[in-house]
């Protein structure tokens, strides 16, 4: 299966292992674009903790958004227990990623057209 536009925007930000039991990503407002809130079964977010939190973990994390992916694998965004990759995306980078991102979402919800 061919991978969409913002799916390949996921590769260009490095994993690494985060420490176990942590949930601290999961408390922030989460953005999304359509076609991830589709392969996440939905998103209605409350405010408080993100709704896919499940027994101390993420439901879905293999399909989370981008804006789970670039927690603390970003210098503008660090883990506050030093996790992360070796060499974080640094504040360029993100940015560049954020800006692709929001371009996409953008098409996706039809901003632009028909005097939207």
């Amino acid at each position: 299966m061919e991978k969409t536009p913002i799916q390949k925007l996921y590769e260009k930000i490095p994993s690494f292992r985060c420490k176990e039991g942590c949930t601290r990503c999961c408390d922030n407002w989460i953005q999304f674009a359509p076609e991830e809130a589709a392969r996440c079964g939905g998103f209605d977010f409350s405010g408080e903790a993100c709704p896919k939190l499940t027994d101390g973990g993420c439901s879905v994390y293999e399909h989370r958004p981008l804006i789970c992916r670039l927690f603390a694998s970003s210098e503008m965004m660090p883990c506050p227990y030093g996790y992360g990759p070796e060499i974080p995306l640094s504040e360029a980078e993100t940015k560049a990623i954020l800006q692709e991102y929001l371009r996409l979402r953008k098409e996706q919800e039809g901003y632009g057209k028909d005097g939207q």
